[in-house]
Parts: structure tokens; C-alpha cells; sequence
């Protein structure tokens, strides 16, 4: 055991958008509202992996975890979801469900697929359209496209 002391993480501060500071000048009197996505991840909590998390960081998304049994299309429209991430907890009977309740509205919906040493991402709507039968993406390939998707939705 070391003698060094435990030194806890040191917490980023983010301040409130009612609070100013006075030594920055505004460059234009019109306020910009900025929305962070808002993404739902479905199934066990350690089912997501490093690269897929790291990208939802990079965005500064909203997170919220559920369990399968809890989402609903009327669950996922009152949280007003921008993206889904289903692990394989999730049946293939409540994916389709979701699908085919969710086509027309504006979020996107991805599930994982195990295979033999990782997962494939499989697209099941992109901002309500259904995709079935489109290409998947290789662990290593699903965050470059979770990204595109997030800088999509930040631009809108």
C-alpha cells in the first residue's frame, strides 16, 4: 500500500447560463440557445464500450440510461431522444416495435449485434427513416458514425 495521499478528481466547473462575466464583450445582442443531444442508451451499463462513450462526451450529449423492459415508443417521445443506442439485451421483438412506432419522428435508433470477439452496430432509423437492411458498422467504425450523426443534430 502507498503512503502517497489519494488525490480525488478535480470537478470542471461550468458556469450558469444566467451568470456573466463582465471582462467578455458580446459581439452580438441576439442570444444563441445551444442544445446538447439528447441520447438514450438501453441495456446493461458496461455494454456501450470506451469509443462509443468517448464520443457521446465529446458532444456534451444528455445521457439517460434505461432498462429494456421500460422503453416504449410513448417512453422515448416524452424524453424527446435524438439518438438510441440498444445494447443486445433488447429483444428483436421490442427493436422492431420501436421501429416501426418511431418511423417519422426525428431520432435515430442503433443496435449492437454480438459477434465473435465484439459487436456490430446496426442502424434501425436515422432521424425517423427507416433503414433496415443498410450496412452496419464494425465496433471501431460506429463512433465516426455516432459522431457525424451528433454533429448533424447540434447543426440543426
Amino acid at each position: 500500500m502507498s503512503s502517497r495521499p489519494q488525490v480525488a478528481p478535480a470537478i470542471e466547473y461550468v458556469s450558469s447560463p444566467f451568470e456573466t462575466d463582465s471582462s467578455v464583450t458580446s459581439q452580438s445582442n441576439v442570444a444563441t440557445a445551444v442544445s446538447s443531444p439528447n441520447v438514450l442508451l438501453v441495456g446493461r451499463n458496461g455494454s456501450w464500450g470506451t469509443l462509443v462513450l468517448r464520443s457521446l462526451e465529446k458532444f456534451r450529449t444528455e445521457l439517460s440510461f434505461a432498462a429494456p423492459q421500460t422503453v416504449t415508443p410513448e417512453y422515448v417521445r416524452r424524453g424527446a431522444y435524438d439518438v438510441i443506442l440498444l445494447d443486445s439485451t433488447v429483444s428483436p421483438e421490442q427493436r422492431r416495435q420501436l421501429a416501426s412506432e418511431l418511423i417519422g419522428s426525428e431520432v435515430s435508433v442503433f443496435y449492437t449485434f454480438p459477434v465473435e470477439n465484439g459487436c456490430w452496430w446496426l442502424p434501425t432509423l436515422r432521424r425517423g427513416q427507416d433503414c433496415h437492411g443498410t450496412p452496419a458498422f464494425r465496433r471501431n467504425e460506429f463512433p465516426f458514425e455516432l459522431e457525424r450523426i451528433l454533429r448533424d443534430q447540434t447543426e440543426a
